[in-house]
């Protein structure tokens, strides 16, 4: 009898700590951003090859509404604002750069003017079509694409992505069909579970 009043204690103390923690998953913006660039939960992920290195965060809806923000004062009214012009879409961020930091992604290990030309009009006019996304039975392409030009401030340059919701009980296996850098294809994998396990946002 006492030890079936212990194992039902631990059981309804497990619970309710359960219980807790999922109420008190709501973060602030600034709490979701640092959460997100974890790389131990998976929403960011890097890959390292010879001469480069890419790297793809996987931005649920409310992170990109914490970025528009900046401020952990948010407003339920700036969040529904926000959240009704970038629902219906799933968004990355895709970083490319030199693994010795010389450089950016245009400059890079280029043998002449005219590569660094190449590659500029590779990235900004053509890389979009050898990028895609596996999700399910579903192949989605960008339906947002931007490269940002940084003029050589950083040593390393970011391809914005945006692509419809295909199959959410799906994990998103983004593909690069690496065309200029001699890398091949790159592949990153987003877990379905990751994804959904991510705290919701806070408004003040």
């Amino acid at each position: 009898m006492r030890k079936l009043i212990i194992i039902s204690f631990v059981v309804l103390t497990a619970t309710l700590l359960c219980y807790s923690f999922i109420g008190s998953s709501r973060l602030k913006p600034s709490e979701l951003i640092h959460w997100v660039n974890d790389e131990e939960n998976a929403l960011l992920q890097r890959k390292e090859f010879d001469n480069y290195f890419f790297e793809a965060r996987y931005k649920p809806v409310d992170y990109v509404i914490s970025m528009e923000a900046r401020t952990d004062k948010l407003s339920e009214d700036t969040y529904n604002e926000l959240k009704s012009e970038l629902d219906g879409m799933q968004y990355i961020d895709l970083d490319i750069g030199p693994m010795d930091k010389t450089g950016n992604v245009l400059s890079a290990n280029t043998l002449s003017e005219d590569e660094y030309f190449e590659r500029l009009d590779y990235f900004v006019t053509y890389a979009n079509y050898d990028i895609f996304m596996i999700q399910g039975q579903d192949t989605l392409h960008p339906q947002l694409y931007h490269f940002e030009r940084n003029y050589g401030l950083a040593p390393k340059n970011t391809l914005l992505l945006g692509f419809g919701l295909g199959d959410e009980n799906s994990d998103r296996d983004l593909v690069i069909d690496d065309q200029v850098l001699g890398v091949g294809r790159v592949h990153f994998l987003f877990r379905e579970e990751d994804i959904k396990s991510t705290p919701k946002l806070k408004t003040s």
